[in-house]
């Protein structure tokens, strides 16, 4: 006799420690759970995979001592499967399902923690936003909803803080807290974690009463990782200044030239990142003071200019800020192609669960319609209710199973009430739906009292993590213009200055939707000068002129996505050799392929479609980055280095 589905041990797991009325041992499960094997040593190993897969699941497997020779027993608190009742409203519902439907953040989280409360079979909604969330995040949101104490390594320094909340803002994700050792607010940024964190017992953490966590949120990244003040005055032509002036603030002006050109004061205490910003800019812009900084900017040009190797005041650990990791505005889009994969037995629970509790609220339901709410075709949504309804608690017998009726055309349940009721979410399946609807909220023109605050309020009251999960999207000047004509479908003329090329042309555009990706609006729009559907950076369009209605068919928008990324037919594929201190280019720009030096340095392939977006890469990247091939490419960050340093007066 063939052994049990592995997901049929899991079910029958689950049941008989829900319906336990004190803790089981191993023996006992083993015994009342069938398909465990008769070995000691494998039944131990196999019930420790399966309590594992159950505990990241969500699922809140404790352990208990218990007397005899086993001393440990195994339960489920019904009181912690279960979620308590968040009182959504149908309203609130559809809200938070249309925010999961809008908001991409890179895995199914979301829509598994709508199932749970019942949201299934979400309806296509128009993309909005994309946020990327680093491997980190999730743990650390854990922290803050409980107050845990959580140990880290970020940049190569072990860190021990009190996470008092998170905060995504200019397109990265920040944990601020309060640092144990140097006993003062920090921010950290969460993509340069390098391990998973490691957290403490709930309630381990501690913050000061004055602690603000919203003032520990640098505005810029130039304001982290110093204590020093400088002011730095900056000067930007007439390009480049009401895009850097709006992201500055007007605070920071000093004068206007008639030839629309700008001087700010920019205070500064990451030189490095601030370097950064300003060699983004390419011969945009230029530091009149003060000296130092103006030297050091000098300095880092004239290295790369003459291929010098390390730049004077470069420690290997400096990582500057890269370009944008979005979309290359004015990039070609195209569908992505939806690939089916193989479901594991953990994606099978979760969704079997699932399954069982709608069922235990509707009673029944033709199949169809439950194999399209839950992503199935008939055959297999079949198996699975076939596979369930055998599940059960001893002595399995007709009474003691799930009793499930499943026919030609429809499924009937007869279910305990208790399992109508959603189940705890995971952390991840927590986070996104937190995440979704504080995106959403954030969107300009959000109503920050409607049907998704509150179901994104009472969400978080039950998750324990109110006020900790914070969003910032800021907009650009001609964002709800471009929005305006989204809705109202009307064409347009804009002047737009690309970053992939560095020229400022004007565009006929038939806009299709407005996205947000990384922390920049992006239009969606069919470019009638390329003749085709392109992405624009919003920031970046310096007028638009509203014409006629858009045409009665347009082309049909990729959302965001989280396909490796595919090189446009125009790009030019190009080969680097980066020392340690410019190895950050391959964490934060797409690549084709990287070989690792032993040294820390890295050989990488890139498909690079703006020829300014490349030399805005190797300025920021400085001399530890050098083109191999093309030919024709490598003088490319020599040659940019001296037409900046011609800004500078060479």
């Amino acid at each position: 006799m063939s052994p049990p589905d592995r997901l049929e041990r899991l079910t029958d797991l689950v049941l008989v420690l829900l319906s336990a009325k004190r803790p089981m041992t191993l023996s006992e499960l083993a015994r009342d759970v069938p398909g465990y094997p008769e070995g000691r040593d494998a039944r131990r190993q196999a019930f420790e995979r399966d309590k594992r897969l159950l505990r990241e699941e969500g699922i809140p497997l404790v352990t208990e001592a218990v007397e005899g020779p086993e001393q440990y027993g195994y339960r489920i608190d019904p009181d912690t499967f279960y979620l308590p009742d968040l009182h959504l409203t149908p309203d609130e519902q559809a809200a938070l399902q249309l925010a999961v439907a809008g908001v991409h953040l890179g895995d199914p989280s979301g829509r598994d923690a709508l199932a749970k409360l019942g949201a299934t079979g979400l309806g296509e909604a128009r993309p909005l936003a994309s946020l990327d969330p680093p491997p980190a995040l999730v743990p650390l949101f854990e922290a803050v909803r409980n107050r845990a104490l959580v140990h880290f390594v970020h940049r190569g320094v072990e860190r021990v803080m009190t996470p008092a909340g998170l905060w995504f803002r200019r397109g990265h994700w920040y944990a601020v807290g309060w640092d144990v050792d140097r006993r003062a607010p920090r921010s950290f940024r969460v993509d340069r974690i390098e391990d998973t964190p490691r957290i403490g017992p709930d309630g381990s953490g501690e913050l000061p009463e004055t602690f603000d966590p919203g003032a520990a949120v640098p505005d810029e990244p130039w304001l982290t990782g110093g204590e020093d003040v400088e002011e730095v005055h900056l000067a930007l032509d007439a390009i480049e200044a009401e895009r850097v002036l709006d992201e500055l603030g007007p605070e920071t002006l000093l004068r206007r030239g008639d030839d629309g050109s700008v001087q700010v004061l920019v205070s500064v205490t990451n030189k490095v990142a601030f370097r950064s910003f300003v060699l983004g800019l390419l011969d945009h812009a230029e530091v009149i003071g003060p000296s130092t900084v103006r030297s050091e900017i000098v300095a880092w040009l004239r290295a790369i200019a003459a291929g010098e190797g390390t730049a004077p005041g470069s420690p290997d650990d400096d990582r500057t800020t890269p370009p944008d990791r979005g979309p290359a505005d004015e990039a070609r889009t195209s569908d992505g192609v939806e690939r089916r994969v193989g479901r594991d037995v953990r994606q099978r629970l979760r969704r079997l669960l699932a399954i069982v509790g709608w069922l235990a609220k509707v009673g029944a339901a033709p199949i169809d319609e439950v194999a399209g709410r839950f992503g199935l075709d008939h055959d297999e949504l079949v198996r699975e209710l076939e596979l369930a309804a055998c599940c059960g608690v001893p002595p399995y017998s007709p009474d003691a199973l799930m009793e499930i009726v499943v026919t030609d055309t429809t499924v009937e349940a007869f279910l305990p009430e208790a399992m109508a009721r959603p189940r705890r979410l995971t952390p991840a399946e927590g986070f996104a739906l937190a995440a979704a609807a504080r995106t959403i909220l954030a969107v300009p023109g959000a109503d920050a009292d409607g049907s998704l605050a509150r179901a994104a309020s009472k969400l978080e009251a039950v998750l324990g993590a109110r006020e900790s999960l914070n969003v910032d999207l800021p907009a650009p000047p001609l964002l709800a213009e471009v929005q305006r004509l989204v809705e109202v479908q009307r064409s347009a003329d804009i002047e737009y200055h690309s970053g992939s090329t560095d020229e400022v042309t004007d565009r006929l555009v038939d806009p299709v939707q407005v996205v947000s990706l990384d922390g920049h609006w992006y239009l969606d729009a069919f470019c009638h000068r390329a003749g085709g559907l392109r992405r624009f950076r919003v920031d970046r369009i310096r007028r638009v002129t509203e014409r006629g209605p858009v045409p009665d068919v347009l082309p049909t928008p990729r959302g965001p996505s989280d396909d490796p990324f595919v090189p446009g037919p125009g790009s030019e594929v190009v080969r680097l050799d980066l020392d340690p201190t410019a190895a950050w280019v391959v964490d934060n720009v797409p690549t084709l392929e990287c070989v690792r030096r032993p040294d820390g340095g890295v050989r990488v392939t890139l498909a690079v479609g703006g020829f300014a977006w490349f030399e805005r890469l190797l300025l920021q990247a400085g001399p530890g980055a050098r083109v191999l091939d093309p030919p024709e490419w490598v003088e490319v960050g020599r040659r940019a280095a001296g037409r900046v340093l011609a800004r500078y007066g060479g």
